[in-house]
Formats: structure tokens, C-alpha cells, sequence
């Protein structure tokens, strides 16, 4: 496959393999990356290796630096984000499964990039659409996901 994909301003993937049951990517984080916004994943895991860099990873209540060579899981239910705070890009293997969705997303996400068009309204509203993929974890977020999204989408 080997297509790459760009998600944010700071992160791309490249397409490794995507079944019905496992959509794997190696990830790029550019350095000094923006902090995403706390979410989680209703019906998938992922697991992760760092390959080169560093990655910092937040949950509810901690952070930690991940570095090359390191794995960690995070499981379906569970609030996290996840960034490149250090100097030099991160590369991480990054496994989705089952994919359900998560490629859909990932697509529509690009496709925003690639048009010019990745406004937070346009964000909500693919969020919107892939609620059974990514869900934000604040309460804040969600309401404006469903509010900016359903107005974006008309």
C-alpha cells in the first residue's frame, strides 16, 4: 500500500495493511507537535512501537515519554492523546484493531488537508460522522463536535 496520509499538522501515516480486522500505519510526529485533544476509541484498541524519537503520551492523570524501541497499548474506552514534544520527528508503528472505520477517518481527515479545507468546523463534522470511531472526552469537545459538526455538514 505505502499511501501516506496526512491527519494533522503535525502527524502523517503511511498505509502498511488494512483489513477488516487490522489497520496498521507507521506514523510520523514532526517535532514540537501540537497537543491533540484528549479522546478515546469506542470499539477498536491500538498498539504502539516507537521506532525512532520520542513520543509523549497523556491519559487521565499522567504522561510519559515513549522512546525507540518501546511499545505500549491503549484500549478501547480509554482517554488519551499523544504528540512529538522533542527536537527530532518520532516514527511509530500503530495498529488499529478490528479497523472498523479508523481508515475512513483517516481518509476524510486527508482528503480536508489536501483541499485546504481542515477548518475546525469541517474537523467536527467528520468527527460527527465517525463517532463510532473517535469520540473527544471532554464534555466540552463532544458538545461541540455535535453542534459545529451538524451545522458544518449541511
Amino acid at each position: 500500500m505505502n499511501e501516506t496520509l496526512t491527519l494533522n499538522g503535525s502527524e502523517q501515516i503511511v498505509v502498511v495493511e488494512s483489513t477488516p480486522d487490522r489497520f496498521e500505519v507507521e506514523a510520523t510526529y514532526a517535532p514540537h507537535g501540537a497537543r491533540p485533544p484528549m479522546h478515546l476509541h469506542p470499539n477498536h484498541s491500538e498498539q504502539f512501537t516507537v521506532l525512532t524519537g520520542t513520543l509523549r503520551v497523556g491519559l487521565a492523570d499522567s504522561e510519559h515519554d515513549y522512546t525507540a524501541g518501546e511499545s505500549f497499548d491503549i484500549g478501547a474506552g480509554i482517554a488519551h492523546h499523544m504528540w512529538n514534544a522533542g527536537d527530532e520527528p518520532a516514527t511509530v508503528r500503530w495498529i488499529s484493531t478490528p479497523a472498523g472505520r479508523v481508515e475512513s477517518l483517516f481518509r476524510c481527515l486527508d482528503e480536508l488537508h489536501r483541499r485546504g479545507k481542515a477548518s475546525l468546523a469541517a474537523q467536527a463534522a467528520v468527527l460527527r460522522r465517525h463517532s463510532d470511531v473517535m469520540v473527544p472526552s471532554s464534555a466540552a469537545a463532544r458538545m461541540l463536535v455535535r453542534v459545529l459538526g451538524a451545522v458544518s455538514s449541511r
